[in-house]
C-alpha cells in the first residue's frame, strides 16, 4: 500500500488506525500503564497519610496528586515510579502500533501483533531512554546556569565575571531551548524511527535533530493536522458509543420492572467512572463536546441497593471504564499510525531514501547435498583389518623372487667363463 509522499498521506492515519490490531495494541498498552500507576499512585497517597477510603472516595481509580492533594517527598518519589512506568508503556505502545503500520504499508496485512509487541519491548532503549538522555543534559546545563549565581555572589569580581561570561551564558540558554523542542520531537517520533530503521538511543537522537532540522515546517505544520485528525477521529468514536450506551440503557430498561433496579444499577455503574482532575473544567467550556448527554457522572454514590445489584454496578462501571479504554485506545492507534506516516514521507524527503523500499537482512542457509543409502553403500571403502595388507606381502614376494633370478643369472655368467 503506497504513498503519495505528500500532505494528503496525513489524513489516511484516520483510516490506518481503524484496526483491530492496532487498537488491540493500544488497549493493552493502556492497561499496563494503568494498572501499574494505581498500584504505585495509591500507595504514594497512603504513605502521606491519606486512608484508603478516603483514596477511593476522591479519585476512585486514578489519584491525582495535582488536584486537591499534599504528598510527602516519598509518596511523591512513588508517584513518579508509577509515572515513569506509564511513560515506558507509551513508548512500547506505540512503537508496537508503529511497527505494525510500517509493515502493512510494505505491504504485509498479516504481520502479528504479539510479534510487533515483542518488537518493541525488544527496542525499548531506543525509544525509552532518548529523551531521558535529553532530560538529565538539559537538567546539567540548567545547573551549570544556576552555578553562575554563586559565581556573581564573590565580592568585587563575581559581577565582573558574569557580565564577561553574559554572552556565553544566553548561548548556553538558547540551546537549552532548542534542546526542548529537540525533546518534544523525540518524544513524538521516537517510536516511528525505532519501528522503521531499528535504531539504537544515539541514532534516534540523530534523527530527531535531523527531522527538525531539515523539515521543521512540514513537521510542525503535519503534526498539527494529525492532532486535529486525532481529535476528530475519537470523537466521532465517543460519539458512537454514547448512542451505543443510550441504546442499551433504553432497551434494558423497557421490561426492567417496576423496582426501577436498571436505574439505579446504570446510575451506580457511572458513579465509578470519575475523572476529577479534567471535567469540572472541560465540563464548563465544552460539555457538547466532551460529554453529550453527561455521558460521565459527578458526585456521590446514587442509592445503596442490595449486594447482588451493587455488584452488579460495579461490574458495569468496570465496562465503562473498558470503553473508555477503547475511545482513547483508537486515539493512540491513529497518532501512532500517522507518526510513522510522517516520519517516512521525512525520511524520503530530506534524505531520499525510501523506507518501504528498504530489504531485510537476510542470511543464505547452506546447501545440503542429500544422497540416497544405496550410493553410500557403494561409495563407502572396505575397512583396513589390522596387520600388514595384502598387497605388500605380494610385492615383497615378488621382490623375492626377482632378487633370487638375478643372483642364479650371475652364477651361470661366471661359470661359463671358466
Amino acid at each position: 500500500m503506497g504513498l503519495e509522499f505528500t500532505y494528503k498521506d496525513v489524513f489516511r492515519a484516520v483510516r490506518f488506525g481503524a484496526s483491530p490490531k492496532k487498537v488491540w495494541l493500544a488497549f493493552r498498552g493502556i492497561l499496563y500503564a494503568f494498572f501499574f500507576y494505581v498500584i504505585f499512585s495509591y500507595a504514594g497517597f497512603l504513605v502521606s497519610g491519606w486512608t484508603f477510603k478516603n483514596i477511593w472516595q476522591t479519585y476512585r481509580f486514578i489519584p491525582c496528586p495535582f488536584y486537591n492533594a499534599q504528598l510527602t517527598w516519598y509518596g511523591w518519589l512513588l508517584w513518579g515510579i508509577g509515572a515513569l512506568i506509564v511513560t515506558f508503556f507509551y513508548f512500547v505502545t506505540l512503537t508496537a502500533i508503529s511497527k505494525v503500520t510500517y509493515e502493512r504499508l510494505r505491504g504485509d496485512e498479516f504481520y502479528e501483533a504479539k510479534e510487533a509487541w515483542k518488537f518493541a519491548l525488544k527496542n525499548w532503549k531506543g525509544t525509552f531512554l532518548s529523551p531521558i538522555y535529553l532530560i538529565v543534559f538539559i537538567a546539567i546545563l540548567i545547573l551549570v546556569g544556576l552555578v553562575f549565581g554563586l559565581v556573581g555572589r564573590i565580592p568585587h569580581v563575581g559581577q565582573i565575571l558574569i557580565g564577561l561570561m553574559s554572552l556565553p551564558i544566553f548561548a548556553g540558554a538558547f540551546f537549552v531551548v532548542y534542546l526542548t523542542i529537540v525533546l518534544f520531537v523525540v518524544i513524538v517520533i521516537a517510536p516511528a524511527i525505532v519501528a522503521t530503521t531499528e535504531s539504537d538511543t544515539f541514532d534516534t537522537l540523530f534523527e530527531g535533530f535531523s527531522v527538525l532540522y531539515d523539515q521543521t515546517w512540514r513537521f510542525f505544520l503535519w503534526e498539527f493536522i494529525l492532532g486535529l485528525c486525532t481529535l476528530l477521529a475519537m470523537f466521532v468514536f465517543a460519539l458512537l458509543m454514547k448512542y451505543t450506551l443510550s441504546l442499551t440503557k433504553w432497551a434494558i430498561g423497557v421490561w426492567a420492572g417496576p423496582r426501577e433496579w436498571w436505574n439505579v444499577m446504570w446510575n451506580n455503574g457511572k458513579w465509578y467512572l470519575y475523572l476529577p482532575f479534567a471535567p469540572t473544567f472541560l465540563l464548563k467550556w465544552f460539555p457538547s463536546l466532551v460529554a453529550p448527554g453527561k455521558f460521565l457522572a459527578l458526585g456521590a454514590l446514587k442509592t445503596y441497593p442490595g449486594v447482588t445489584t451493587q455488584f452488579g454496578a460495579f461490574l458495569l462501571g468496570m465496562s465503562f471504564y473498558t470503553i473508555a479504554f477503547l475511545i482513547v485506545g483508537y486515539g493512540v492507534s491513529v497518532f501512532a499510525a500517522g507518526q510513522t506516516i510522517i516520519y517516512t514521507i521525512l525520511v524520503k524527503l530530506k534524505d531520499e531514501k525510501n523506507l518501504l523500499e528498504m530489504k531485510e537482512e537476510t542470511f543464505e542457509a547452506e546447501e545440503i547435498e542429500i544422497t540416497p543409502p544405496e550410493a553410500k553403500v557403494e561409495e563407502e571403502k572396505p575397512k583396513k583389518k589390522r596387520g600388514r595388507p595384502k598387497g605388500s606381502t605380494t610385492k615383497k614376494k615378488t621382490t623375492t623372487t626377482k632378487k633370487k633370478t638375478k643372483t642364479t643369472a650371475k652364477k651361470k655368467t661366471t661359470k661359463k667363463k671358466k
